[in-house]
């Protein structure tokens, strides 16, 4: 089944600002549409950002300071709640929809870390309508805001700037855009993910040379992550003037979460299964039973008192899809690689983690083969385990410029993007550092080059077949990637 033959998420902010470490939610709207574009379900929320709104703001969603202080929640149940709904629809493999998607998970993001809740690390699928319009319709002249799509793929469109009339839309366009563009768009869920990591990389590039080149600003960097800018400063939402805590309000505005009338789509029962038993989140779930669990569960209201910090998410049993000690979902199955060099630096939330907690370090991987269809196996230096070549994301770095790095310094071969298969996320423990879990950005490549053994690379291996191999492998290398490998052999990567 198509991922358009299926229901979409669709998720909207409208905020105090358009500076993404800074500003505040005021409004937020989530819900799930049919193929036809109709919403089956919907949340939406008001909140007290405890600043005031700018007149400028006001102007454009309407929302004052004074109507946010009377009948908005307050922000941290707000921010909590949001994340929770998107973290569910996540785990369902519910794809979701954001026009703009580094502003809205941005900004989310970092009103996470500011009420100290645990953020959605590496949202995925999302479905960015925006990114999605600039790749298929390239030398389309005009502007590429939500209401000039809304208009090209004649999708309704009214109160524009309203974050449900502006998610629905969103919604609206992404379906038309794949009726339009079904060679392009009418592929996985992780895929398109995949490659739409790729067009704004793409895309970033282009802007920053025009800017350097046309405007004569030499310095000028865009920023080509997509869909989640990262944290430059993990203390930069440390208030240095807090807000006062605003008095307790029931938020009444948002029904208790149902999600019986979804099927998970990318989240196997298998796999789901097996992540649980991993992570020692829940009991052991029956495959058959996994929907049913999973359907049972809703999110309680958080309601603070003056005296109350919160902390966590929620605390109901939703929060057993997902294991909040790094609050990622994978659009794969479970596997490792190791970068081979012993560190055991994660991403910037994982620094604090409670003792025991195992760090989570970010990593690019690639299937290499040959024109042979051979696999290709490295150990780096002081290691004895083969794996897939790859290394560590950078601050700042896509999966895809990472691994375009590493394979390029460790294996001299040219990483070809257009040639490049994004595959899907996988975790496992990795193989050379303790008490450390790897998450791992996966693609496919084949190289018509020799690569060479340098930098930290101390051998290389070309296999044929994983039987017989008697070396010692990384779990994803051995659990995973290799019989992957075996399963496609007789179609290229």
């Amino acid at each position: 089944m198509s991922i358009w033959d299926g229901r979409l998420a669709v998720f909207d902010l409208e905020t105090t600002g358009v500076d993404v470490e800074h500003s505040r939610i005021v409004s937020a709207c989530i819900a799930v549409i049919d193929p036809d574009g109709s919403p089956v379900t919907r949340w939406d929320w008001l909140a007290d950002p405890g600043i005031e709104i700018p007149e400028g703001a006001s102007d454009v969603h309407g929302i004052t300071t004074e109507r946010a202080r009377a009948d908005g929640s307050p922000s941290a149940v707000v921010v909590a709640e949001v994340t929770q709904t998107l973290r569910t629809l996540f785990g369902l493999g519910i794809p979701l929809v954001v026009y703009n998607a580094p502003y809205d998970l941005t900004l989310l993001d970092r009103e996470c870390r500011r009420n100290k809740l645990v953020p959605i690390e590496l949202p995925s699928p999302v479905i960015d309508p925006l990114v999605i319009d600039k790749a298929v319709d390239r030398y389309r002249s005009g502007k590429r805001t939500l209401v000039a799509a809304a208009e090209r793929y004649k999708v309704s469109h009214e109160d524009a700037h309203d974050a449900a009339a502006d998610a629905l839309a969103a919604g609206r366009v992404a379906q038309a855009m794949a009726r339009a563009f079904p060679d392009e768009l009418d592929v996985e869920p992780a895929d398109l993910h995949g490659r739409q990591e790729i067009w704004y990389r793409q895309q970033a590039e282009s802007f920053q040379s025009y800017i350097r080149e046309k405007k004569g600003d030499a310095t000028y960097v865009a920023d080509a992550s997509w869909p989640l800018r990262p944290l430059d400063d993990p203390m930069a939402f440390e208030d240095t003037q807090p807000i006062p805590v605003p008095p307790p309000r029931p938020s009444g505005n948002v029904p208790v979460l149902d999600f019986s009338q979804f099927r998970p789509r990318e989240l196997s029962a298998s796999r789901a299964k097996n992540r649980l038993e991993e992570e020692s989140v829940v009991e052991l779930i029956a495959e058959d039973d996994l929907f049913e669990a999973a359907a049972s569960f809703s999110v309680p209201r958080i309601e603070p008192t003056p005296s109350e910090t919160i902390t966590v998410i929620a605390t109901g049993s939703i929060t057993t899809i997902v294991d909040p000690s790094d609050s990622e979902v994978s659009t794969g199955s479970t596997g490792g690689v190791s970068t081979g060099e012993g560190s055991t630096s994660g991403d910037a939330n994982d620094a604090g983690a409670p003792a025991g907690k195992p760090a989570v370090l970010r990593i690019a991987a690639a299937i290499v083969t040959d024109e042979n269809g051979r696999a290709l196996l490295v150990r780096k230096t002081g290691t004895s385990m083969y794996m897939q070549p790859g290394g560590k994301i950078e601050r700042g770095e896509s999966a895809l410029s990472a691994l375009t790095r590493e394979l390029n310094e460790e294996l001299g071969l040219v990483v070809d993007p257009d040639e490049t298969e994004y595959i899907g996320s996988f975790r496992a423990d990795a193989a050379n550092e303790a008490n450390t879990i790897v998450r791992a950005e996966v693609f496919s490549f084949r190289t018509r080059v020799d690569p060479v053994a340098q930098a930290e690379i101390a051998e290389l291996l070309w296999i044929d077949s994983i039987d017989g191999v008697e070396v010692d492998l990384a779990p994803l290398s051995r659990d995973e990637l290799l019989p992957l490998w075996e399963q496609r052999r007789t179609s290229p990567f």
